[in-house]
């Protein structure tokens, strides 16, 4: 790839980190970037393994998605090079933001994770989080594995609908 054009795809992720100000996952990530005819595969992976390595993004897996965020030094090199950008991308990331911007929260919101205290004995903890800050967390104590991982299944697929249910019952 020419040196222009890594240098326009490497914006066009940090400025989509950026604007978003939360994780994204690599399935919306590459949505756009893919279908949009942005790049291909390879360079794609290329791209955000450069990233990574140069420390402007970082990556988390969770619940087998793979997370990006950007970095404090992502952020430098944005505000640096952001004039490079050109407005019509921006208003393609914006546009893709806008259009998808539920099923992006959705990404990372509603999430779960659960440990191990002690032999056939776990914690699960159930959270939500607006904006990367935590607005709702429960810890539920589980006997297996297979019971943790189940409460993180079903918290995945319904927190977002009992959140706000739960809100409601805690105010009236």
């Amino acid at each position: 790839m020419l040196r222009e054009t890594v240098l326009l795809y490497r914006l066009t992720i940090l400025y989509m980190l950026h604007r978003v100000n939360y994780p994204i996952s690599y399935n919306s990530l590459s949505s756009f970037l893919l279908e949009g005819d942005f790049t291909d595969y390879f360079n794609l992976q290329q791209l955000l393994g450069e990233l990574l390595d140069d420390g402007y993004i970082s990556k988390e897996e969770f619940h087998g998605k793979t997370l990006f965020s950007i970095t404090e030094s992502g952020e430098a090199s944005f505000d640096l090079l952001s004039r490079e950008l050109s407005p019509s991308i921006k208003a393609d990331v914006d546009r893709f933001i806008k259009e998808n911007n539920m099923e992006l929260r959705d990404d990372i919101s509603v999430r779960s994770k659960y440990y191990s205290n002690d032999i056939d004995n776990y914690t699960v903890n159930l959270f939500i989080e607006e904006a990367g800050e935590k607005i709702m967390e429960l810890n539920i104590k589980a006997s297996s594995t297979t019971e943790a991982e189940k409460y993180c299944t079903k918290w995945m697929q319904s927190g977002s609908r009992l959140y706000p249910m739960i809100l409601n019952e805690l105010m009236n």
